[in-house]
């Protein structure tokens, strides 16, 4: 583990109306919500894309310190796990340690990454948790992404995590549910859409993800997680259009509006079966002005405000 972030931001007075994230950090011996840092871009760098996601997870929280408390909240930082001399493996491995640590706990992780090698080592922790506690729970993953990151490869890389959670199912006799929303055409082989088909995968393209589709896209959601008894919600920020996320590590072309993401988002929260959320590919090295790292802190506080 790194050191822990330290907490600060702009104080306004004393008093519960001026309360901001900061202020109710580990604040609370028994918290709803915990948050762990995901420090890896080696996954980006083995699947040949633009590195900088380790910095991520500070940066994020600098950006979720300031908003805002309209109702009481208890969160926890468990700090931020660091993939050492290019060993993710054991970062991954780290990560689930954490993710299984914060559920015994009876908390709900939020993990701040790193690339979207972070998937693994997030399914890895939520499976652990469940084979120990309750093996007839199926997991569900809904990954928001432009990308299915089903690769095949010698190694562990950002492109593999889904391909490797459904290896880790079958190994333990597991049904395998995941679900990719906002898939580009462009940005996925054929090779990556048979993988996808062979393992039974859903996915909605990014051109299906508008308004006037809402009832549709509710009905194939609905219809996904009627399947699975928990949910893991995966959201890689390049599924959005580089207007609002530049630091990604592989930008959109076109991605999916921030405005239908919420309303999907708040829906699937609404099935209660999420236990576990990520954010993943924020990278500052391309960032402007913060905005992607300011989306992602949006994402996360609006994650743990529908929950109160």
């Amino acid at each position: 583990m790194n050191n822990v972030y330290q907490w600060n931001g702009r104080h306004d007075g004393n008093g519960d109306e001026h309360l901001r994230m900061y202020h109710v950090m580990n604040q609370s011996q028994h918290a709803k919500f915990a948050l762990i840092g995901f420090s890896s871009d080696e996954g980006v760098r083995r699947n040949q894309g633009r590195i900088g996601a380790a910095q991520a997870p500070d940066l994020i929280r600098k950006q979720l310190a300031n908003l805002p408390v309209h109702t009481p909240v208890s969160i926890t930082d468990m700090g931020t796990i660091a993939c050492i001399d290019n060993n993710l493996e054991q970062a991954q491995s780290k990560l689930a340690d954490q993710v299984d640590l914060a559920l015994q706990q009876g908390m709900k992780p939020i993990v701040l990454g790193g690339g979207h090698e972070v998937a693994f080592g997030s399914f890895s922790g939520l499976f652990q948790h469940l084979q120990k506690n309750n093996t007839e729970q199926k997991i569900g993953i809904i990954n928001f992404d432009a990308h299915l990151d089903l690769r095949e490869d010698s190694q562990a890389t950002s492109g593999t995590p889904f391909l490797q959670a459904a290896q880790l199912s079958q190994q333990h006799h597991q049904e395998f549910h995941y679900l990719c929303i906002g898939v580009a055409r462009h940005s996925n082989t054929k090779k990556l859409f048979n993988t996808a088909n062979d393992l039974n995968c859903q996915y909605i393209f990014d051109d299906e993800v508008e308004r006037q589709n809402l009832e549709s896209l509710l009905l194939k959601i609905d219809s996904f997680m009627k399947q699975v008894d928990v949910l893991y919600v995966t959201v890689d920020l390049d599924v959005f259009s580089a207007s609002i996320a530049p630091g990604v590590s592989a930008p959109a072309v076109k991605g999916i509006e921030l405005r239908i993401f919420d309303l999907l988002i708040a829906h699937i929260q609404n099935s209660g079966k999420v236990r576990l959320l990520d954010i993943a590919e924020c990278n500052p090295n391309f960032d402007q002005d913060q905005r992607t790292a300011k989306l992602a802190a949006y994402i996360v506080y609006n994650f743990i405000s529908h929950d109160l």
